[in-house]
């Protein structure tokens, strides 16, 4: 399996099933009502050069970039904008359209560095589909596949080292926002639990009964049973990114100028963020070797409980609990893409698939193969 092209794929066939067959002129038309219907704003609006993301960040979500000019408050705007919006074909169960545009104005506020939030159209009516407008950050992203090509594996090694070294302390950096004091409780809410890996865990338990999976729902089943037993107690609950992949971040001289897409986002621990780091590496990359200067998955950790001062804990349970959802993931991808695409990615869908029962079978949550 070539992870480097695989990687590209995905994020291609992503933006073909989200963007059904909506032009870019209709956007266009679009988002100039939007625009036009916000207070405020005034004179003539225009919106140019509408095109789809050109990065491995906004592929759940539907994501187009465009220019806008327009006035407000009596003074002429020209930026660069960010659309994100309902996908036409959804991957999951659950795309919290007003919910995403909520958590990011709270980052904002909290001085995380997240897009400024523009506009919100939660029911549709100016872009026909729920979707929210937010500011075009500076800063360049890697592929999902990093190690490979792309932004961090062209870089020197000195400019690996302090980008994948702002990437861990932006990731501490979330883990202590206050997400009480910031109104989040609300995600506590996104399933059925009483603790925060019952209810993520039932969340993508979710995703696979409402994509009509009967076989691999009963295959899981003990899997998941097992993690919401052996949920560890006494645990940090924190604000958790969910989709910690590189590709997610946007670099400006060697540091993060933006952390994207947040639809994944949920309450969990911080071992839910550095374990997937772990897992998402072993799928994606896992016979590409770590750049020379890029911190490693181990140096990840160590420097993440450098930063914090907090020994990660569990480790071995939290990995499982991401191969989990990681391997959820690619079962319904191998429904959502087309044929051509899920025999490419067959191979990712049986390594996810039996890197998750390994790990299960260490742990003596399953016994037996697959």
């Amino acid at each position: 399996m070539d992870a480097e092209q695989l990687g590209s794929d995905i994020v291609q066939s992503q933006r073909a099933a989200r963007f059904a067959d909506t032009t870019a002129d209709q956007w266009a038309e679009r988002l100039t009502a939007l625009i036009k219907a916000q207070p405020g704003t005034s004179g003539p609006v225009a919106v140019t050069n509408v095109r789809p993301v050109g990065t491995a960040a906004g592929g759940s979500n539907g994501t187009m970039l465009f220019d806008a000019s327009y006035s407000e408050s009596g003074a002429r705007q020209d930026r660069a904008l960010v659309l994100r919006f309902l996908p036409a074909e959804g991957l999951f169960h659950k795309y919290d359209v007003e919910g995403q545009y909520a958590l990011q104005r709270e980052l904002g506020k909290a001085g995380f560095p997240v897009p400024e939030q523009l506009w919100l159209d939660s029911a549709g009516d100016h872009l026909k589909v729920p979707g929210y407008v937010m500011e075009q950050v500076a800063g360049n992203g890697p592929p999902m596949v990093w190690k490979a090509s792309g932004l961090i594996a062209e870089a020197s090694p000195p400019s690996r080292r302090k980008m994948t070294t702002s990437y861990v302390a932006h990731l501490a950096k979330l883990h202590a926002i206050d997400w009480q004091a910031a109104g989040l409780d609300w995600l506590a809410n996104r399933a059925a639990g009483a603790n925060p890996v019952e209810r993520e865990a039932n969340w993508y338990w979710d995703a696979l009964k409402w994509a009509d999976f009967e076989d691999t729902v009963a295959m899981f089943a003990p899997v998941r049973d097992w993690l919401i037993a052996k949920e560890p107690a006494n645990i940090d609950v924190v604000l958790c990114h969910g989709d910690i992949n590189l590709g997610n971040y946007l670099f400006k001289n060697d540091a993060v100028s933006a952390v994207l897409d947040w639809e994944m986002a949920f309450l969990g621990t911080p071992e839910c963020d550095l374990a997937m780091i772990n897992v998402g590496d072993a799928a994606l990359q896992g016979h590409v070797p770590t750049p020379e200067g890029a911190l490693t998955n181990a140096e990840i950790c160590a420097e993440y409980e450098r930063i914090t001062n907090r020994k990660l804990r569990h480790m071995d349970y939290f990995e499982l609990f991401g191969s989990y959802r990681a391997t959820i993931i690619t079962t319904l991808a191998m429904k959502h893409y087309p044929a051509a695409m899920t025999d490419a990615m067959r191979p990712l869908y049986e390594s996810t698939l039996k890197m998750c029962f390994d790990r299960a079978r260490a742990l003596g949550a399953v016994a037996g193969e697959v």
